[in-house]
């Protein structure tokens, strides 16, 4: 899911990843729950895999975000799951980025989602929400305590996260690192 939605907000998107990323954003939005909670939901978990192989395949022509520049330190230093370490940024950094990829989030809701939204600021809002409601009900953690970072290793963070220059140079908002900071404090 961060893959899909990180590669159609890159600066590095082009016409070959938006296709692989909205189609893999779409497989994933409308599956993920029925893949997770019904074991015998095999279609579901068969749109997963399509999904999966699409946002890499969007990577490949895109590239990744600040949420996974961010990540990077929490799996390096607390060994926390790559997966999961982006579940936990997505919402903030997608968050952080809406004011400049607020079209883009307009046109993934187009796309991907049913709803009665009809501004701009509500599709974008709506697709950031659901991708909350995700996280949330799979019981990804909120907080980075529930790893036993500190608070007190939070320059560190910064510092690791704003060296990962490949990836935050495709986040479509200049990250600073009084930004980095901000981000991690919300899941601290």
């Amino acid at each position: 899911m961060a893959h899909c939605i990180e590669c159609f907000t890159s600066n590095k998107a082009n016409p070959f990843s938006d296709t692989f990323a909205l189609e893999g954003l779409d497989l994933i939005l409308n599956n993920i729950v029925a893949a997770c909670d019904d074991p015998e939901a095999i279609d579901a978990k068969l749109a997963m895999q399509i999904g999966s192989f699409y946002g890499g395949v969007a990577i490949t022509a895109s590239g990744t975000t600040a949420v996974h520049a961010l990540s990077y330190p929490l799996g390096g230093k607390y060994h926390i799951a790559h997966g999961v370490s982006n579940a936990i940024l997505l919402v903030p950094v997608m968050k952080f980025n809406e004011p400049e990829i607020r079209p883009l989030l307009a046109k993934a809701y187009d796309r991907c989602m049913k709803g009665n939204a009809a501004t701009e600021e509500a599709k974008s809002k709506a697709v950031i929400d659901k991708l909350d409601e995700i996280v949330k009900h799979l019981d990804i953690p909120k907080s980075l305590k529930e790893f036993g970072v500190p608070e007190s290793d939070l320059e560190s963070l910064v510092a690791s996260g704003m060296e990962v220059t490949r990836l935050l140079v495709n986040n479509r908002r200049k990250v600073t690192p009084d930004d980095a900071r901000k981000i991690y404090l919300e899941i601290m």
